[in-house]
């Protein structure tokens, strides 16, 4: 496990202590693409990785068309072959996101702010009512001529299909394009983000961040949000406001995010390996193993 805590301040030692002696009560976990990768999904940190040469066959005005809500309803084929090329067709979440259900389990868990689409914490077991999906996610999708909606099971079906579509997810009803409740960009956020932050982070004792670089506001604006002398745990492979998302490489995201106080701890490192490490010195390793979760066959 990578490590540093600030000099002087918050350890891991203090994290495994006030968790075991029932400290916090209303963790607030916010998460990222980084949380993701060990189920499969590419984060993309390099050009090596070929995104342009993968998009280049769509005559894309520029590559981060392929994001943009604006291009999506005149063009959506481009966005639906890149999700097939990217996405796994079989997704089981992590270790990490199991650790988010068994906070749930343990009531300890107020909310999960999460910037991924890939609807893992809910796969995870982690209730509906305790996940904020910023940029909305998979789980599910609606026509944009009708709005008659579809289930992730539908959704999946399609997308893996597209010989019976010509590559686009159509309505049953009334054969209009149907896309997955996703923010793209230029789209504003959904309403649920911005109704739930006052009443989670005034009352959050707790601040776990895992997998994001905090460069894309508004979301990273959420780090500031609770007091001064709530710990605030940053867990990632790269430092707070230094982007390794596919996102962020596109549009050279960075950001000045400060993780400068006494309650901050810097974790650098795999978010699993952390979470393994963690829950070993908590002793919750059986609980977490034994933590149930979906995949995306099992809706299938």
């Amino acid at each position: 496990m990578g490590s540093g805590a600030s000099k002087d301040g918050f350890t891991e030692d203090d994290l495994v202590a006030g968790l075991q002696e029932g400290k916090y009560k209303n963790i607030v976990i916010m998460c990222g693409a980084g949380i993701s990768t060990n189920a499969g999904i590419p984060d993309f940190r390099t050009p090596s990785a070929g995104l342009y040469f993968k998009l280049r066959k769509y005559n894309l005005p520029y590559p981060e068309a392929v994001f943009e809500g604006s291009y999506f309803r005149k063009d959506p084929l481009p966005f639906y072959g890149l999700i097939r090329e990217l996405f796994p067709s079989t997704l089981t979440p992590t270790i990490t996101h199991k650790f988010f259900s068994l906070l749930h389990q343990k009531g300890i868990l107020k909310r999960v702010y999460t910037q991924n689409i890939d609807a893992l914490e809910y796969l995870a077991g982690v209730p509906e009512d305790k996940i904020v999906e910023a940029h909305g996610s998979f789980q599910s999708s609606y026509c944009t001529s009708c709005q008659k909606t579809y289930e992730l099971k539908w959704l999946k079906t399609e997308i893996f299909n597209p010989e019976k579509n010509e590559g686009v997810p159509k309505c049953e009803a009334c054969k209009g394009v149907v896309r997955p409740n996703v923010v793209l960009f230029g789209e504003s956020l959904p309403n649920r983000f911005w109704v739930n932050i006052t009443p989670d982070f005034e009352s959050c004792d707790l601040l776990l961040v895992f997998g994001t670089s905090l460069v894309v506001s508004p979301f990273n604006t959420l780090v500031a949000k609770p007091g001064r002398d709530v710990p605030r745990i940053y867990i990632n492979m790269t430092k707070p406001g230094s982007s390794g998302s596919m996102v962020g490489w596109f549009l050279n995201l960075a950001a000045n995010v400060d993780f400068s106080r006494s309650s901050d701890m810097v974790l650098l490192g795999d978010c699993d390996k952390t979470v393994q490490s963690i829950s070993n010195k908590l002793g919750w390793k059986e609980e977490l193993d034994k933590v149930e979760v979906n995949n995306l066959e099992d809706i299938s």
